[in-house]
């Protein structure tokens, strides 16, 4: 029931073949909703931004040496995390159909019985351009296809550290209190 392969095929191409400052080319997205010369759409500079700020965030705070599209074949540069249990394998975000925020978290389990499965959380997003903000809203949240209730995942939250969880997010304010991510449109 649970049961489900993310591909690498999934992933962002061009944000891990970015050979730059993954921050510096975030925040370029960032200054690119708000210039209104721009031609490029919000919401897929949203998703740009949200897959290199992700990337960094797990390069600087959880495994520097992941590359999943990598020729490297180990569990470090293939799974954002690994441990004698299971592993995280892939982190990314997508944007859906109805300008919504996507983001995909793949894990597996190593012993018996082997799972493999994907986490959905879809947020709302909010680009407010009078306070210079980008906000997404946890909206739903999904086990490949069975929906995880608020209720529950705070049942999970309070057997981890979310004070540390907030804290490797490389760019913005993550409140998983309140299941928001917020960010300055303008550098700080």
């Amino acid at each position: 029931k649970f049961n489900v392969e993310t591909e690498s095929s999934a992933l962002p191409q061009a944000v891990y073949e970015n050979d730059g400052d993954l921050l510096l080319t975030a925040e370029a997205k960032l200054v690119e909703i708000v210039n209104p010369l721009s031609t490029e759409d919000d919401y897929i500079l949203a998703e740009e931004f949200l897959n290199l700020m992700l990337l960094d965030s797990i390069r600087t705070n959880v495994n520097d040496a992941y590359d999943p599209l990598s020729d490297c074949e180990t569990d470090i540069c293939e799974n954002i995390a690994t441990n004698n249990v299971g592993y995280v394998g892939y982190a990314f975000v997508t944007l859906n159909e109805e300008n919504q925020i996507v983001l995909t978290v793949s894990f597996g389990r190593n012993q018996y019985p082997d799972i493999e499965s994907s986490l959905y959380l879809t947020f709302n997003l909010e680009i407010d351009l009078n306070e210079m903000e980008m906000i997404l809203t946890l909206d739903t949240m999904y086990l490949h296809q069975t929906e995880i209730t608020k209720d529950r995942l705070d049942q999970i939250f309070n057997y981890l550290d979310k004070d540390n969880i907030e804290s490797m997010i490389t760019k913005g304010t993550l409140n998983l209190d309140d299941y928001t991510y917020t960010v300055s449109l303008v550098s700080e």
